[in-house]
Formats: structure tokens, sequence, C-alpha cells
């Protein structure tokens, strides 16, 4: 089993609904349904990608790996789309190259294990929200259902999650023993700009963090959840 991402062209942005969709049709062959469209881009991140980290040859899997190539199999490319299927033990290193990559060439990432969708930065929102989880590359211009998704996804293997609105200003969670806490439950931080507006506090339930999180991004003047923040000044 590997683990996949999937770059195409789009001119505007779409829903992560509509990406799965179309992920899903180019992974059936279906070009056509998959409603994707040839550019120039593709080639050329194509190129770049595979000077950076080696095509495997037709007869890759008899005879001996390219330095440096992280893929399981030939990669799937046509003049609209690259899926991209690499081992697991080289995803933490290789995707938010690929991610960076295809922002370079004003192309969509879309990433099928979070379902997640990387925007290049044509398509996002000018006051968009970062999310930058302990497992995988940070998610640009998250929305509301991609943040919540990475809540639950907490565990103590994927102990922290942060989600920034500009420098100074952000709300960050972390979980269990790496976050301090030797009983488990959710270190959470909130700081708004200045350093005395660093506050914290505990929780002990992944829905209360979810909440807080979907206030954040929401722009909420008010927080959700009944919680005792400590001043960390």
């Amino acid at each position: 089993m590997s683990f996949d991402l999937a770059v195409w062209f789009e001119s505007e942005r779409v829903s992560v609904a509509r990406a799965t969709e179309t992920y899903e049709r180019l992974c059936d062959g279906d070009l056509a349904g998959a409603g994707v469209v040839a550019s120039e881009a593709v080639p050329a991140f194509h190129r770049e990608l595979t000077g950076r980290f080696p095509e495997l040859s037709d007869t890759a899997a008899d005879g001996p790996r390219p330095t440096g190539s992280p893929w399981t199999v030939r990669l799937d490319v046509s003049a609209a789309h690259v899926i991209m299927p690499m081992s697991w033990d080289r995803a933490d290193a290789v995707a938010p190259e690929v991610v960076a990559l295809a922002g370079r060439h004003g192309l969509v990432c879309f990433d099928p294990q979070t379902e997640v969708l990387h925007l290049p930065p044509a398509l996002r929102a000018t006051d968009g929200l970062s999310l930058q989880p302990c497992v995988g590359p940070k998610v640009e211009d998250a929305d509301l259902d991609v943040i919540e998704r990475a809540v639950h996804r907490l565990s103590e293997e994927n102990w922290f999650l942060i989600l920034e609105r500009r420098s100074g200003h952000f709300l960050q969670v972390g979980h269990g023993p790496n976050a301090g806490l030797t009983t488990g439950g959710f270190a959470v931080e909130h700081r708004d700009g200045a350093p005395e507006r660093h506050y914290r506090c505990v929780l002990d339930e992944k829905d209360q963090v979810a909440t807080l999180f979907a206030d954040y991004a929401s722009g909420a003047s008010a927080w959700s959840v009944d919680a005792r923040w400590d001043s960390l000044f």
C-alpha cells in the first residue's frame, strides 16, 4: 500500500468533494469524466519532480531502484495530471516538497489519505488560515472541514496541530505526554499578537478542541467552550 498524491490544473477553486471525484476518476483512467484539461504546467511539474525524485524504469521491479526515488510504481502521467504513489516511510519528507512544487506550478495537489486539497497561491483567499499538523504537509487556506478532520486525527503519535491566522496570531493544541500532560487530555494555547495575550487551557475531550478550532476559524468573538484560560505571559 502506498501514500498517494495527485496534481492537476484547476482554473477556479473547487470543493474537496469535487476533488475527490476527480481523483477517483483519474485513478480509473477516466480523464474525460474527471474533467481535467491539459496544461503546460503539468509536464513542467513532472520534469522538475522527476529531476528531484527519479522515475522508476519499466523493469524497476526486477532491478535496483534509482537512487533517491520514493515511488512504489511508475507515476501515472498525462498532459493533464500526475498521480504519485510513494512509500509511506518517505511520505513525511517527500509529500511537503510535492505540495510546494505543485503550488509553484499553479496546480492543485490532492491528498486522498486525509481528503485535503492543497491550493496554489492564485486560488487561495488572501485572509486564509494555515494549518500545520504534526504529520503531513502544511495546509494553506484551510477550510472548516479540513480543520475538524485534523483535530479528530490527533493521537499520541500525531500529537499537535497549529492553526495560524498571521504571525503571532494562532490557536494550537498538544495531546498527551508530548504536551506535558501525563494523564492525557489536550493542552490548547491561544495567542492574539502580543506576548501578554498568550493563554492556555487544558481540555478533556477532542470534541471540545474541535469546537474551539471552529470558533477560531470562523472568527467568533467568544469561545463556545467554557474553559479556564491561564496567561502564559
